[in-house]
């Protein structure tokens, strides 16, 4: 059976049990990703959980590395906006905080926002993604070091990295479930902008196993789109990388950010799609 054949069958079968969510609402539209990092910034210094709703969306998890144990830490947003609540009438704004856009094409930026206080440092690493509700930020991984701390990244850490995502475009390239869980973390998040006609939707890491489990059921491959890994940042235990590759002549991207838990680097969060999407 032909490859594209058999590839919209496996696709009719998903579309048959999945149930789209509904599109998010706001009251607020940031134009910019520089706008949304903005928002983030103003939500934190003024605790406000209100505005941290502008500035992020609502699935997006906030993960970190315990300097002493090196396990990976998660914060959902519902739990970001109770401890931001809980300490409204007592806000310390940072002294200081800045951004810096590492990479943008059409609607994907990766960004890195940095927040000073007296006695240490926050970097985060940001995936902002525009989407119909306006920019937000999907994807944040950061890194704590004291006041006047360097963060400095080795040749074998950024080769370590380059690793994993050799280990997700061969994933990519058999199909494989198995590979996907070996590199990423379980609750990573994949966000898809203009794929298959759909402008923004998310799907949990098991969920995009699952597709992959089809394909690979079915014997489909890919080992003839040629993958590229363009950019790889290092901030300490976190990380950021872009990614491309073509597919049947249309050209994707990924955003990707990274963590090293536990001694080992992993992917925890993804923005993927089409940069020039069609009209």
């Amino acid at each position: 059976m032909p490859k594209p054949l058999l590839l919209g069958m496996v696709l009719a079968q998903l579309l048959a049990c999945t149930h789209p969510r509904p599109p998010m609402t706001s009251s607020h539209q940031n134009a910019t990703p520089e706008e949304a990092v903005r928002t983030y910034f103003l939500a934190a210094d003024s605790h406000s959980s209100r505005l941290l709703r502008q500035a992020f969306h609502p699935a997006v998890l906030m993960q970190w590395v315990d300097g002493e144990r090196g396990a990976l830490k998660t914060l959902t947003q519902l739990e970001w906006w109770q401890r931001l609540d809980a300490e409204a009438a007592h806000p310390e704004p940072a002294l200081e905080r800045r951004w810096t856009v590492l990479d943008r094409e059409g609607p994907f930026a990766l960004m890195e926002a940095v927040s000073r206080w007296p006695d240490h440092v926050f970097n985060d690493l940001l995936l902002v993604v525009e989407t119909p509700t306006g920019w937000r930020i999907v994807g944040k991984v950061f890194q704590r070091v004291g006041a006047g701390e360097q963060v400095a990244a080795s040749a074998s850490e950024v080769e370590a990295i380059r690793a994993v995502l050799e280990g997700k475009i061969e994933a990519h390239a058999v199909y494989s479930p198995a590979l996907l869980h070996e590199t990423h973390t379980p609750d990573c998040r994949y966000y898809r902008l203009h794929v298959e006609g759909v402008p923004f939707t998310w799907v949990p890491l098991s969920e995009a196993a699952a597709r992959y489990a089809l394909n690979q059921e079915a014997g489909v491959q890919d080992r003839d789109s040629p993958w590229r890994i363009l950019q790889v940042e290092v901030r300490g235990n976190v990380a950021a990388a872009k990614l491309d590759v073509v597919v049947e002549g249309t050209r994707f991207i990924d955003h990707l950010l990274l963590v090293r838990a536990d001694g080992r680097w992993r992917i925890s969060a993804a923005a993927w799609g089409d940069p020039r999407p069609r009209p």
